[in-house]
């Protein structure tokens, strides 16, 4: 079985090289990094994670904690924990995924049995509970989320703010007055998901100040009522020219609600949305839209993790991190420029 010495002689380098690549902490040079990938293929070798993990004291295990709601649209969540299971492999880590009710029992006993090195807390909402168990103990933990008060906790999350405002504005450019907002079922805000909020929040605002007046439509939680209830809002639409979207369920559902009412993009009505690259290209949506980008929002959020393990504390309020990832729009030509 070849070891890194062997790997390092094929690729004509030294130990702490590979090593290096294999462990991400250095820089090492792309023409260098693809020879040593190119010797690791031809010699099959693999990481001894038990043999690491023995020598560093570590599990080389990350916890990804997610408590349900219940509102969630489950094809939307999917694409951030395969994410984040394939940015925790490239580390050299494997995932233990939590989803149990108790999340807070939960990350009391990842803690106290030691059985992951760090977490990641996803699905976060304002007051999250999760939050003040964690300052029990000394575990690195990350949230893919960024609530109101992040309790001196490291986070990542896409700019769903700057998002709402980007899509607002671009119908306000393009001479829109009056659009409807297909929005989160009143369940989510109840539970102050923090994504829910921030999008709404600035939406909102921007609109206002723009003088677009948008005209909330709170999707029902029941996802067999939605489609009925797009089909309901699109027939009464009124004076409304557009239409801006977010709820990944109303996302998917939204051509059929089209088709049944009648309506052709962006001839009768124009159209945003905000919802996961993964999910437009498996469902062909051609809608102008921001995308959420769920591997480089988990590439973050990983990276951020794996330096809380190496520095071997939590965050303080000190040197805690807050990363928003940028939101970019990708126009398919579904607004109808009434200028």
């Amino acid at each position: 079985m070849a070891n890194i010495a062997d790997v390092a002689r094929e690729a004509g380098v030294s130990r702490s090289t590979v090593s290096s690549v294999l462990t991400g902490k250095k820089f090492v040079r792309p023409e260098t990094r693809e020879r040593i990938e190119e010797a690791i293929a031809r010699l099959q070798f693999s990481v001894n994670h038990g043999a690491r993990a023995l020598a560093t004291s570590r599990t080389m295990i990350v916890g990804v904690v997610v408590q349900l709601h219940g509102g969630e649209f489950g094809p939307a969540l999917a694409p951030f924990l395969v994410a984040l299971s394939d940015s925790a492999r490239s580390e050299g880590y494997d995932v233990l995924l939590v989803t149990e009710a108790d999340q807070v029992g939960a990350i009391h006993r990842l803690a106290l049995e030691r059985r992951v090195d760090g977490v990641v807390l996803f699905n976060i909402v304002d007051e999250d509970p999760r939050l003040a168990a964690l300052s029990d103990h000394d575990l690195p933990a990350v949230l893919l989320g960024m609530p109101a008060d992040s309790q001196g906790l490291d986070a990542v999350d896409l700019d769903f703010a700057k998002a709402a405002r980007a899509l607002v504005r671009h119908l306000d450019e393009r001479g829109h007055a009056e659009a409807l907002f297909v929005r989160w079922a009143p369940e989510m805000f109840a539970q102050r998901n923090s994504f829910v909020l921030r999008f709404n929040d600035a939406a909102l605002d921007e609109a206002r100040r723009v003088g677009l007046r948008l005209r909330p439509i709170d999707c029902p939680a029941d996802p067999e009522r939605l489609p009925d209830a797009l089909t309901g809002a699109l027939a009464e639409r009124g004076a409304a020219t557009a239409v801006i979207v977010h709820n990944d369920a109303a996302s998917a559902l939204l051509p059929a609600a089209l088709h049944e009412a009648g309506l052709q993009v962006p001839e009768d009505v124009s159209v945003v949305s905000i919802h996961s690259a993964e999910l437009g290209r498996a469902l062909a949506l051609r809608f102008t839209s921001v995308e959420t980008v769920p591997g480089e929002v988990s590439n973050a959020v990983i990276r951020t993790l794996m330096a809380r393990i190496a520095a071997g504390h939590g965050g303080t309020q000190e040197d805690v991190r807050h990363e928003l990832i940028a939101p970019r729009i990708t126009d398919r030509g579904s607004v109808r420029d009434l200028t």
